[in-house]
């Protein structure tokens, strides 16, 4: 048995999933075997530079006394640290992108750290300065690696192409332009003004690399913090993968059907979310699954946030594969927050630009929140779509 000082946020489903560890385990059996991307594997930090632009871990935690109810925090990274993470690779503009191993990784094996969710492999540049970790094995469970696609956070199945109906609920799909460009900002925002306002929304996110920071921000309103079983939010992780870079077309759409289904289940309105631009690697095969386009175009809206004039090319190309009108799909992010370029946009796209900071006017509860501007669009829209339907 190993003892470990941190679980990664992007393992979480080895305690949240039946026949995972028990509640507060901090040691693991490890197998001897080479580990497989997708398993949960434990390592030891070697190095952690002072330029390394992800040297801190998202951790989750279980709490005394509280059955139930888990909280996620950062933690600095120093050498000899032991933590339980996932192989996987990353796509990332702004920050550090990797592949996974090209074959199973045996113990002993030097990767590297690929983000503050706990994703190991190999960083694509050799002169960035990186976490570098030591590969100790991988996680033992009933006799066999724990693969993350065996240990689900939520249960059901996935819809195929062709079913019809569609889920009940209006969904709002939230693309953008890169990372960092305000996707997750307008998610936050238009979920706390919709709450507010009395509307049950729940919120997934689809593709990207596995970290618990977006759903937290999303649910609760801050970044790190507690959470349980009750939560309204998801990503893929809960789903079964670390990532979805690297991963086929099927798998990817499987899981954000069973995401999908599961929030349309939970909530009155779905607001899901696509990393970076919906064409990059890790979120195209989503991003063009033929299910979500069907239900987008029967009872969906889009919002693209962007961050410059250019970035709002990214619109036209969401609009060509959706195929809805102008009037379905809303630009906002950095973009709308600046008056003169908010103008700009309008003028070149024909489409209309929204500050996803911007209180509203409609709602007499949530419409003063920041984010009452959006929350004002979509109930407008969601109940010409309810009429359109009728």
């Amino acid at each position: 048995m190993l003892l470990v000082d941190h679980f990664a946020s992007t393992v979480r489903g080895l305690f949240l999933s039946p026949g995972g560890l028990a509640r507060g385990a901090d040691c693991v059996s490890l197998a001897a075997e080479p580990i497989p991307p997708g398993a949960a594997a434990a390592v030891e930090v070697l190095e952690a530079p002072e330029g390394a632009r992800v040297r801190r871990l998202e951790v989750i935690e279980s709490l005394s006394g509280a059955p139930d109810a888990w909280r996620t925090l950062e933690v600095d990274l120093t050498p000899e640290t032991i933590f339980v993470g996932a192989l996987g690779g990353r796509f990332a503009n702004r920050s550090v992108s990797g592949h996974a191993p090209p074959s199973p990784a045996p113990p002993g094996s030097v990767l590297d750290l690929l983000n503050t969710g706990g994703v190991i492999g190999v960083a694509d540049s050799a002169d960035e300065a990186v976490v570098k970790v030591r590969l100790l094995g991988g996680i033992e469970l009933e006799g066999g690696p724990a693969l993350l696609s065996g240990l689900p956070s939520i249960q059901g199945e996935a819809a195929h192409a062709g079913d019809q109906p569609y889920p009940g609920a209006p969904i709002v799909l939230i693309a953008g332009s890169d990372m960092d460009v305000g996707k997750t900002t307008c998610a936050a925002s238009l979920a706390f003004s919709l709450r507010v306002a009395g509307i049950r929304v729940t919120y997934v996110k689809l593709t990207g690399t596995g970290r618990m920071r977006d759903l937290i921000q999303v649910c609760y309103g801050r970044p790190s913090g507690y959470f349980d079983s009750h939560r309204l939010g998801w990503d893929f992780v809960d789903a079964g993968l670390a990532t979805t870079f690297e991963i086929g077309e099927r798998e990817s759409r499987r899981c954000a059907r069973i995401l999908l289904r599961h929030a349309a289940q939970h909530g009155e309105i779905v607001l899901a979310e696509i990393a970076d631009a919906p064409n990059a690697p890790g979120s195209i095969h989503t991003a063009t699954d033929p299910w979500l386009l069907g239900w987008l175009r029967w009872r969906g809206l889009v919002i693209c946030a962007c961050d410059s004039l250019d970035s709002t090319l990214t619109v036209l190309w969401l609009k060509s594969h959706v195929e809805i009108e102008n009037k379905s799909i809303l630009i906002s992010g950095r973009v709308a927050n600046n008056p003169a370029m908010r103008k700009e946009v309008e003028r070149m796209t024909g489409m209309l630009a929204v500050s996803c900071t911007a209180p509203g006017r409609m709602s007499p509860h949530g419409g003063q929140a920041p984010g009452g501007a959006l929350a004002d669009w979509v109930i407008r829209h969601v109940i010409s779509l309810r009429k359109a339907i009728e």
